[in-house]
């Protein structure tokens, strides 16, 4: 019988240390994501944001559309949306261009003042 409780013992031992690491984990993953560990919506929201940013879940929908449609539709649903996305990301670039554009450069425009023939010529060497 002492093998028995020894095996019992160690049995405990081990699970124990099971959920202790196991605790640990979910306290990482917590620090790590500190909206998703909430369960709030908040967590709900942020835990959708990042399975849709995964590249494995598009090419699981797109294969499963792949396999559910005509494959040659979905390519071209797939280029359409990829040309979209590039006319997208260039009119985001434009945009930023012509908001720098109008942006007032203070620093700039104090350094233009200093070096200025209407500056004051203290510290000029035959200036008076």
């Amino acid at each position: 019988m002492s093998r028995l409780t020894e095996l019992r013992a160690r049995r405990a031992n081990l699970l124990a240390r099971c959920a202790a690491q196991r605790a640990d984990l979910a306290r990482r993953i917590a620090e790590l994501r500190p909206a998703a560990a909430g369960g709030g919506p908040e967590g709900a929201q942020g835990a959708a944001r990042g399975g849709a940013r995964h590249p494995l879940g598009w090419i699981a929908v797109l294969a499963g559309l792949m396999l559910a449609t005509r494959a040659r539709e979905v390519l071209s649903l797939l280029v359409f949306i990829r040309s979209a996305a590039e006319l997208a990301v260039r009119a985001v670039q434009v945009l930023r261009l012509f908001g720098h554009r109008d942006t007032p450069r203070a620093a700039g425009s104090a350094g233009a003042a200093a070096a200025s023939p209407a500056a004051p010529a203290e510290g000029r060497p035959g200036h008076a």
